[in-house]
């Protein structure tokens, strides 16, 4: 039996339903999160759900931290629990202040987010808990995976964590399901995919739009939600406007495995990413992606060959990755990077790194 825990249910049911959908031949799996609008596909996912009653709009919920205290006491000494993400892992290092049970924690950091993101206030909760955060990690947790070898050493050097650590370059994709792309488009449709963060680069996203305009034919989509539990989210006003936004077509969430085909571009702008999923499923798919350079895309384009890396987002470089699909769109060639993608980021491939930690407890 092991717990999957996180602080957002869409965390349990987008990034880890593959994974979990596999491991359940051999585990029960039982997750822990707020059950609010991914509660219907949590249940059908998971062997069993508990409810964490959370409110993720505020910085701080000392009653959902006292809440989740409550589900961890009444779990058995010795259960294996696997948090994910960054803020759930800290909510769990406060929930367990003087509480005595004996559990087992893995503890998977997808990405380092909000607290280092450079702003103001991020950098000052940062300062804030670090000595908390030194003080407890090592006591109550086990084991660490990230998703490359920078954000493991800003974290190592930031928590002070002298426990086992890994690296597991991605969260799994099933490419059997994945509808590949055989045409592109003569008017080529551009798409943002991801959760409308600041740090994801939404602005940038929308500020491309107006450039791109005035010299090329396109077409422009954003796919993904606002999470206005998340202090990077652009706000309720910001939201109304892009929908709003006659240069661009907003599709809310989608199934990118079924739907991503019908577009020609992915565009990522992001500033903070582990190992980017959503690139993955991009390039596997068909799209031409131009990605900002970081330790989390950077690898995948370098090895799949199938984009262009922008340095610090820089809005005349997507210009040029535009002339780039031009020219090489219809000679790209997807099956060297698909091979890759299976045999390197499938769900296959990322559930045995991880069973091996498993097997380990």
């Amino acid at each position: 039996m092991i717990y999957f825990l996180a602080h957002w249910d869409w965390v349990l049911e987008r990034s880890r339903a593959d994974i979990v959908e596999l491991i359940k031949k051999d585990y029960k799996i039982i997750s822990i999160c707020p059950l609010e609008e991914n509660k219907k596909n949590i249940e059908k996912i998971y062997t069993e759900s508990i409810n964490w009653d959370l409110d993720r709009t505020r910085t701080l919920d000392l009653i959902g931290i006292l809440n989740l205290r409550k589900i961890l006491g009444k779990l058995e000494n010795g259960s294996i629990v696997h948090i994910f993400t960054l803020k759930s892992l800290f909510l769990y290092l406060i929930s367990t202040l003087f509480l005595k049970k004996e559990l087992r924690i893995i503890a998977s950091i997808t990405g380092l987010g909000y607290l280092f993101a450079g702003t103001k206030l991020g950098s000052f909760l940062k300062f804030l808990i670090r000595p908390f955060i030194i003080l407890k990690i090592n006591k109550v947790i086990d084991f660490l995976i990230f998703q490359n070898i920078e954000n493991l050493n800003e974290f190592m050097s930031y928590s002070k964590f002298n426990g086992k650590v890994k690296i597991i370059e991605g969260s799994g994709l099933s490419t059997e399901k994945i509808i590949k792309k055989n045409n592109f488009n003569k008017v080529p449709n551009i798409i943002f995919v991801g959760r409308l963060l600041y740090e994801k680069g939404i602005r940038e996203f929308l500020k491309l739009i107006d450039l791109i305009k005035n010299n090329y034919e396109v077409n422009f989509f954003v796919a993904g939600k606002p999470d206005f539990g998340n202090k990077s989210s652009i706000n309720k006003n910001e939201f109304n406007a892009l929908c709003n936004n006659n240069n661009l077509t907003y599709l809310g969430e989608i199934d990118i495995y079924s739907e991503l085909y019908k577009y020609d571009i992915l565009i990522q702008p992001s500033y903070h990413e582990g190992f980017s999923r959503v690139l993955l499923e991009g390039i596997y798919t068909g799209l031409w992606c131009m990605s900002n350079d970081l330790p989390g895309t950077k690898k995948i384009i370098e090895e799949t060959k199938c984009g262009k890396l922008i340095s610090n987002n820089n809005l005349n470089e997507y210009l040029e990755g535009l002339d780039d699909y031009f020219e090489k769109c219809e000679k790209q060639d997807f099956r060297k990077a698909r091979l890759i993608i299976e045999q390197k980021y499938s769900t296959t491939s990322i559930l045995n790194q991880m069973k091996d930690i498993y097997y380990e407890f």
